[in-house]
């Protein structure tokens, strides 16, 4: 009996962690390897314990073993979540991509066209996630869970690039670091040390690379509008040019012309979540069996106590 009531402890706790886990999915303290291991080895004692009561000697012990299995089934959602999906990261994809996930065969998100002019005036503020052919928009500072992922969408600067060579012939801007390798547009993966967003790009005809580096505004020095701070090098040489520039404004630099058209964009986090259908599968069985348990407990009691 003890057995059977430490088994609906534990099917219990690994019910909050799945709560905890569902309303904090991107605290990191939650997908170390080491709770993971030890939620799936939880998980086969859970399994051991409900196999072992097939044939239960009490009605309770019956009771604990379809707790133990709502236990199990939990720890499934839970380990399954953080192989499938790993640690919470940001999505790595440029406008107009299909960004498909790896540990999934049906969900993708697409990601919205856009031009110097729609990116500075009118930002695209959500996305298309779709699952098994059924699109739900995502927008920017909303949620979404579909199976074990859980995604979020915020707003993040960007900037579509415009480079001219010195007698104004357009030239192709390409991202060897970026997520797609030709595209004017770029969506500043990473921060520096002061947390401003950074980005790089290379004009690969005039033998040019640039890296820019994004500025929400600069009160202290009474600047209340957005530019960038960029670094004009020579492909394997030297630097050529160090400045700022606005959005819409035409730079001359390092002979190169740049107009940078600032703006933001979706930026979309993923994280793993156990699945909701799981997890309130499991929660159900573990209430079953833990309610049962207990009514048979009492039953078990008076029957002994009666004269």
């Amino acid at each position: 009996m003890r057995a059977g009531i430490f088994s609906l402890c534990l099917a219990i706790g690994l019910v909050a962690l799945a709560r905890i886990a569902q309303t904090n999915p991107y605290d990191l303290a939650l997908h170390h390897w080491g709770l993971t291991l030890a939620v799936a080895l939880a998980g086969l004692f859970l399994l051991v314990s409900a196999a072992r009561s097939v044939k239960p000697t009490h009605r309770g012990e019956g009771l604990a073993a379809v707790g133990a299995l709502g236990g199990f089934v939990i720890a499934v959602a839970i380990v399954s979540a953080e192989l499938a999906v790993g640690p919470p990261q940001r999505i790595a994809a440029a406008p107009g991509q299909t960004y498909r996930l790896p540990g999934s065969r049906s969900i993708e998100i697409e990601y919205p066209q856009t031009d110097g002019a729609a990116l500075a005036s009118h930002p695209p503020d959500s996305v298309i996630v779709m699952t098994d052919g059924r699109p739900s928009v995502l927008r920017v500072g909303s949620s979404l869970q579909t199976r074990s992922y859980v995604f979020d969408a915020a707003r993040w600067p960007a900037a579509y690039v415009s480079a001219k060579s010195s007698d104004r012939i357009d030239q192709t801007v390409t991202q060897p670091q970026g997520a797609a390798f030709v595209s004017p547009v770029l969506l500043f993966p990473d921060v520096d040390s002061d947390g401003l967003p950074v980005d790089s790009f290379s004009v690969p005809a005039l033998h040019r690379d640039v890296h820019v580096k994004y500025y929400p505004g600069l009160p202290s020095r009474g600047i209340d509008i957005p530019f960038v701070q960029l670094q004009v090098d020579e492909e394997n040489g030297g630097t050529l040019f160090s400045g700022v520039s606005v959005s819409g404004r035409r730079l001359h630099a390092g002979g190169i012309e740049l107009t940078f058209a600032l703006g933001s964009y979706p930026v979309v986090t993923v994280a793993p979540v156990p699945d909701a259908f799981m997890t309130l599968a499991g929660a159900c069985m573990i209430g079953a069996g833990l309610l049962g348990y207990v009514i048979i407990m009492i039953r078990t009691a008076l029957a002994q106590s009666a004269p």
